[in-house]
């Protein structure tokens, strides 16, 4: 059963070169395919830390305060959990650009920025739940960008793949 290279078909160096760039153009869409990150995570997340912050407002009973921050723990586990143990595929870590996670990283601290900032700015203004709405200010905010950044990763990861 041992082939000599008599027995095996010849492949020209152009058809060896041209079913690379297919099989990398088809790795390249499986990654496109989904994002990076799922939305429904970092914006579950930030629902968690809005949570967090309204049942830790001032004049919140212990009671209350315990049961829903237990509540937002259990919300978080089942995200990590879903997010760990989902059916998704994930590209090789050397995919992931310093850029990109950069990026990433300056995205996920401007929105905890924009926290703190509102928060600050509401308690000045003695707006009640200042916490609160300045967590839901971050929500919104990582909500409605998150897909284009996800995307934009993505597609840095799928051009590299077909970079080679």
């Amino acid at each position: 059963m041992d082939a000599t290279p008599e027995d095996t078909a010849y492949v020209t160096p152009e058809e060896a070169a041209r079913s690379l760039r297919e099989i990398r153009a088809s790795q390249a869409r499986v990654v496109r395919a989904r994002p990076w990150f799922p939305n429904w995570y970092t914006t579950g997340v930030a629902l968690v830390v809005t949570g967090v912050q309204f049942f830790t407002e001032p004049g919140t009973s212990g009671a209350v305060a315990v049961a829903g921050l237990t509540t937002l723990v259990l919300v978080l586990l089942g995200l990590v959990a879903a997010m760990v143990f989902g059916n998704r595929q994930r590209p090789h870590r050397s995919l992931v650009t310093v850029k990109a996670l950069f990026v990433f990283l300056v995205w996920v601290w401007t929105s905890v920025g924009v926290c703190l900032v509102a928060a600050v700015a509401l308690a000045g203004a003695g707006v009640p739940y200042a916490r609160t709405y300045a967590g839901l200010a971050m929500t919104v905010l990582m909500a409605s960008t998150g897909p284009v950044l996800g995307r934009w990763i993505t597609r840095r990861m799928a051009a590299k793949i077909e970079a080679g």
